[in-house]
């Protein structure tokens, strides 16, 4: 994976705060330019498909969550539902493999769809709104474990994610995930079991990358975009994940629309 790193820094915090400190302000750390950069975002991931008759009302509660502030939802468009006759625009094998493993890491008896898991740990129907919202509570109250994370815009093509120094709450290694996604699409599905149906789908996952390991030490890097492939989404997300698809330990979301 080291392929996709432009810079990667891993000094001691304590001797190199103030000089990170005077870099971000350089580099634009803002609130205004790293929307959501909370050590208390919640990552609701939903695996759904345009082939699935009962994910549209699911999809439209991931549009609801996608406005809540703390919220990072994504939706995960799996390919098994392909076959019945409308091949999914947004499906892709690499996001049925990622549900498959929550189904070994969660000790689930099968995989289905609409799911939505949340930070990695819980997990409800996507049409069980109240389980769903209880999820949430959950993972909000686990406060043990939590690592702040921030990615930050630095041009058109770049970005720098940061992360501290955080031993004292985390044990084990992690995985580093990059995700790019759009904000929203509407399809006209015109076979399968939708046929006849305008879906809108939100914040729609177009790639999925891990871009390094993480053991707790403090992190500084700065990744160019183009160079991992892929579409060219609206916006990038980071997220830390525990290693085997565990738990999701923090998470940020940037902009990363082309500017006036």
């Amino acid at each position: 994976m080291s392929q996709y790193l432009i810079r990667s820094v891993k000094p001691r915090w304590g001797a190199c705060r103030h000089i990170v400190a005077a870099l971000a302000l350089l580099l634009g750390f803002v609130v205004a330019s790293s929307a959501h950069a909370d050590p208390r975002l919640t990552v609701v991931e939903l695996y759904t498909s345009q082939g699935c008759p009962a994910c549209p009302a699911a999809d439209g509660l991931l549009g609801e969550l996608a406005t809540r502030p703390g919220i990072l939802a994504l939706s995960f468009h799996v390919d098994y539902w392909d076959y019945i006759g409308w091949a999914d625009p947004f499906a892709n094998e690499v996001y049925s493999h990622r549900q498959q493993r929550y189904l070994e890491q969660l000790k689930l008896p099968y995989v289905y769809t609409p799911q939505m898991v949340v930070d990695g740990q819980l997990h409800a129907s996507g049409n069980r709104r109240n389980q769903v919202e209880t999820n949430i509570e959950r993972a909000r109250g686990l406060g043990q474990g939590r690592v702040e994370v921030s990615v930050t815009r630095i041009s058109d093509g770049q970005v720098r994610i940061q992360i501290p120094g955080s031993d004292a709450v985390y044990r084990g290694e992690a995985d580093i995930m990059l995700v790019r996604f759009d904000e929203k699409h509407i399809t006209q599905v015109t076979r399968g079991e939708n046929a006849g149906k305008t879906l809108t789908n939100h914040n729609i996952v177009r790639l999925l990358r891990p871009v390094a390991d993480w053991n707790g030490e403090a992190v500084d890097m700065v990744m160019r975009l183009q160079d991992i492939g892929g579409a060219d989404p609206a916006y990038c997300a980071i997220f830390v994940q525990e290693r085997d698809q565990g738990r999701i330990l923090g998470a940020s979301v940037v902009d990363m629309r082309p500017r006036p």
